[in-house]
């Protein structure tokens, strides 16, 4: 209805024959277009409010470590409160001057908007009819003017998707005194029967959607900084490691600072040590002679390829490996004493830059588990795959690697035929069915070993041709994807102990040679 007729007057006469109307039909596009400049107005606004808070949420943290309000352990660079708070007030100058242009431009905007003859109508309680089927709730009028709750955006079916501003979105929902919610009053309003049921009207009586005022930002809290930030990752969480490792208790020994280790050189630990490579990581001593260790073993590794060791000296940790090879103690068992194995108490030593440090002595005392398909796709990085499909392919791979990944892709044939020539409960007489029993057994095993036969001839060929892709793919299949899919095993290593003595002796054996290992 018209807002400017004092009286209703249903006999007056209409001049010249004119017929009149509500308001003149507004076009789908302008409504669209009216509804895209109030979502790009509320978004200006919504940024003006993200800055502030920002801005106060600084000033109040600045307030707070002048007055010593905030607990901060500083290290040996002192903080600069005075240069600090230089800082702070230069951004809130910045602040202030963004404020004003984008103020600005949203009422020139505005005005721009009024002289064309779009500006925005007054918000009613009314709901116009292309919109009713969309379930838009319309706020409800206060001092005259509606206060917009949401934003709201045209998609491409003629809907309006709501936004809530961020500052907002996590608040909870506020109760009126009649124990009625925003949400319900948006209801009963938009379902009134007082509601105008007529297209809106884009008359010049339209009034802009006012701006917004900014909400007082919320009293900063006092966060409790991490006490440690050695093993936090770059996006400030806990580094990720196997979950066995964080049941481990930490090591308690005396371990010497960094600063203070010396460090060996990769020809002097082959000229001392010894040993030959026995599985990934790990080199047996099997010569006679005389070893200065006691299990023959230790462990030369490097982070590179295994992501997941010891961080430092005395830590715990853990390595990758595709295959296991018999156990030293078994092939050489007449070499180790009799209460050693190799995998208690063996050295270990991690390679750094070109060198290696001793991080103590390391005992396996968890069996090696299997790493699933999420693991083996979020945890082990594409490079370490890659020097796996290397290691697996290479043409000087030892022979039981060789035996491993035929066995494990090819898998060999099982004898599916008869086991006895005769039940249990046969007589120990010959009969002719016992001899026929007997005749299908020998049958069946000839027709096994046969197939054992073609199964090495083509096995072989096929390990010989397996190429660094066909063991990436492995390591992207399927659990059940035929050929199988292959996945690594994790190594747990645990220290158990950092001996001084040892240390102390490689350490005066290097220095009697010193030039040789200078680099």
């Amino acid at each position: 209805m018209n807002p400017a007729v004092n009286a209703f007057s249903p006999n007056i006469t209409q001049q010249n024959g004119i017929a009149r109307q509500v308001s003149v039909p507004s076009s789908p596009y302008l409504e669209a277009r009216v509804l895209n400049l109030e979502e790009g107005h509320a978004s200006l606004h919504e940024d003006i409010n993200l800055l502030q808070e920002m801005y106060h949420g600084l000033s109040s943290s600045v307030h707070n470590l002048e007055k010593g309000g905030w607990p901060v352990h500083v290290g040996p660079s002192q903080v600069d409160l005075k240069k600090s708070h230089r800082d702070a007030t230069e951004l809130k100058m910045e602040l202030e001057k963004l404020k004003l242009e984008v103020t600005q431009s949203v009422n020139s905007s505005a005005d721009a908007q009024k002289a064309n003859g779009m500006t925005t109508p007054m918000t009613t309680n009314s709901v116009p009819p292309h919109l009713r089927a969309s379930n838009v709730k319309v706020a409800p009028k206060a001092n005259g003017m509606a206060t917009p709750k949401t934003a709201g955006s045209v998609t491409s079916n003629g809907t309006v998707k709501k936004s809530l501003p961020p500052h907002l979105r996590n608040k909870k929902v506020e109760v009126g005194n009649d124990n009625s919610t925003p949400q319900q009053i948006m209801d009963s309003t938009a379902n009134s029967s007082l509601t105008t049921d007529g297209q809106v009207d884009l008359g010049s009586n339209g009034v802009s959607t006012p701006v917004p005022i900014a909400p007082t930002p919320s009293k900063t809290t006092n966060q409790k900084l991490p006490a440690s930030v050695g093993n936090l990752s770059l996006d400030g969480q806990q580094a990720w490691k196997p979950y066995h490792l964080t049941t481990l208790a930490s090591f308690q020994g005396q371990i010497p600072s960094s600063d203070a280790t010396v460090t060996f050189h990769p020809d002097f630990l082959d000229n001392t040590l010894g040993g030959a490579p026995w599985s990934p990581g790990l080199r047996f001593v099997q010569g006679k002679g005389p070893c200065i260790l006691k299990n023959r073993t230790y462990y030369q590794l490097d982070p590179e390829n295994d992501p997941y060791l010891p961080k430092a000296a005395g830590e715990h940790g853990a390595k990758l490996t595709a295959f296991f090879n018999e156990s030293p103690e078994d092939v050489f068992g007449h070499l180790m004493g009799a209460d050693s194995n190799s995998y208690e108490d063996v050295p270990m030593f991690v390679l750094v830059g070109n060198r290696y440090v001793y991080y103590g002595n390391y005992s396996q005392t968890r069996w090696s588990d299997k790493l699933d398909h999420d693991t083996m796709a979020t945890k082990v990085p594409q490079s370490v795959k890659k020097f796996w499909a290397e290691e697996l392919t290479s043409s000087t791979r030892e022979k039981w690697v060789t035996e491993e990944l035929k066995k494990h892709f090819f898998p060999k044939p099982q004898y599916e035929g008869r086991l006895f020539a005769m039940s249990d409960n046969d007589t120990t007489f010959d009969t002719e069915e016992d001899n026929k029993l007997t005749e299908k057994m020998e049958k069946d095993v000839r027709k096994h070993a046969q197939s054992l036969r073609v199964w090495e001839r083509d096995a072989n060929m096929k390990t010989a041709m397996i190429k660094k892709q066909f063991i990436l793919d492995a390591f992207n299949a399927s659990d059940m994807d035929e050929p199988p899919a292959l996945r690594l095993w994790w190594e747990y290593l645990e220290c158990v102990g950092w001996k001084k003595d040892f240390y102390e002796l490689l350490v005066t054996l290097q220095k009697r040679n010193a030039k040789s290992y200078l680099h």
